[in-house]
């Protein structure tokens, strides 16, 4: 006859069996040789843990990624570091009377438009972190290239050297834009002629370049300074105003940009637009749309309205 089983007996049919884990662990210390051993224990262990994948970091805003490319280009003494866009436009057309009584010849409507603009940071660190002395130096010339009966002469050139101070900010935020760069520099621009033809004017200029992701934008603030030997153009600031604009968006490898001027006066109201579409062509190159009017185009223009349609190759860009 079998007997019931005790209160004891049956707690330990309640108890879960030991895990087979434990027993596994006891016969791998039993395993004399070691990579044997190792390798018990490793399939006990299971497959290790994959480890997560690092969140994809965010690029760079627009602008700044072009200032990062501007200081590894300053690193290289062979380089030349871009200001303002580089293009030509071999093909631009303008409506408008483009003559003059002391130009000597009869310009055309169509003339190609090109420039040339390159800065660099003469000494950094004039006045602490982030400071430095830069030098910047830009050229709009006009070709009458297709103008064979003037034998194609160049009808405007226009330079511009600048010299001043700027400053690369950390952290600098206003109305929800980062502002990444700073300057206040002197400005001397000039069409290098002589007599009636002459055109110059001399400024103070203070810079603020702002970004938002893909969006960015300069804006400028000019001072005239007079000078008594300066009598050819008493009145561009009338004109050409004092500051101006340039906003540009990059959509992929597209870039869209605006720039503006205007004298800010409700009564003789002045200024000029500019529109700007690139898009990439090569690795290097970029075609390039531009559409100018308005006053101040040129210097030798700066009291004539031009309306100006050109097509042609990009170089470097605001973005």
């Amino acid at each position: 006859m079998n007997r019931p089983p005790s209160a004891c007996a049956a707690l330990l049919l309640l108890l879960p069996a030991p895990p087979a884990a434990a027993a596994s662990l006891q016969s791998c210390r039993a395993i004399a040789d070691d990579h044997a051993r190792l390798a018990c224990y490793d399939s006990l262990a299971g497959p290790p843990a994959s480890a997560p994948a690092p969140a994809a970091s965010a690029p760079p805003p627009a602008l700044t990624q072009r200032l990062e490319n501007q200081q590894a280009a300053e690193r290289n003494r062979f380089a030349i570091v871009p200001y303002k866009p580089n293009y030509i436009l071999p093909i631009t057309y303008t409506p408008n009377r483009l003559g003059n009584p002391d130009y000597g010849f009869r310009p055309e409507h169509s003339e190609v438009k090109f420039q040339i603009s390159f800065q660099f940071d003469m000494l950094s660190g004039l006045l602490g972190r982030g400071t430095s002395l830069y030098g910047t130096y830009s050229q709009l010339s006009f070709w009458q290239a297709y103008n064979g009966a003037a034998s194609s002469p160049f009808r405007e050139t226009d330079y511009e050297p600048e010299l001043g101070l700027g400053y690369r900010p950390r952290n600098l935020r206003i109305l929800g834009l980062d502002v990444p760069l700073l300057r206040l520099g002197f400005v001397h621009q000039s069409n290098g002629q002589g007599g009636l033809r002459s055109r110059s004017w001399n400024r103070i200029v203070a810079t603020a370049a702002f970004q938002r992701g893909n969006f960015a934008g300069v804006l400028r603030v000019w001072k005239r300074i007079r000078l008594t030997s300066q009598n050819d153009n008493p009145d561009i600031t009338d004109y050409l105003g004092y500051g101006s604009l340039v906003l540009a968006y990059k959509l992929h490898d597209q870039t869209f940009a605006l720039t503006l001027h205007d004298n800010l006066r409700w009564h003789a109201n002045r200024g000029a637009l500019q529109l700007d579409y690139s898009f990439p062509l090569t690795h290097r190159l970029k075609g390039y749309v531009q559409y100018f009017s308005g006053y101040g185009e040129s210097l030798i223009d700066y009291n004539r309205s031009i309306n100006r349609l050109g097509i042609g190759i990009m170089l470097t860009d605001w973005l």
